[in-house]
């Protein structure tokens, strides 16, 4: 059975390593696998919150009242019967939309870069379309 080392978590690396110096050579071998799994596990779990961090940006958009005051807005606009005062909110409507799609591509193009995959297969794997058309 493998003799675990008991370290205060203010140990320095230098007294773990004068621990490790004595192990036999098949403990070192159980002891440097224990930690090429915990490095392994980390840089996995890292990547998955990353990704799932990077994918919450991406579904990001405006909320309902705010999209459903959009599509108001612009039916007026299309129809010519819109004022000065919501011409101005709808132009900022479009201003956080325009914000939103920049920064969804930016997040897109880093996960796409994490995954090792091109911008256009990431979009299709995760069935991404545009987000609004006004």
């Amino acid at each position: 059975m493998l003799k675990f080392l008991k370290m205060s978590t203010n140990a320095s690396l230098s007294l773990l390593y004068q621990e490790v110096e004595h192990l036999d050579n098949s403990t070192l071998d159980v002891f440097i696998a224990q930690l090429q799994a915990l490095r392994t596990n980390r840089n996995f779990s890292d990547k998955q919150k990353k990704e799932a961090d990077l994918l919450q940006k991406i579904n990001k958009t405006l909320s309902n009242s705010q999209l459903q005051r959009f599509q108001q807005l612009n039916q007026k606009r299309l129809d010519e019967n819109i004022e000065a005062a919501e011409l101005t909110e709808l132009e900022s409507l479009v201003e956080k939309l325009e914000n939103l799609h920049v920064q969804r591509v930016k997040n897109l193009a880093t996960l796409a870069q994490i995954r090792n995959v091109s911008l256009h297969k990431l979009m299709a794997e995760l069935e991404i379309k545009p987000m609004l058309n006004g």
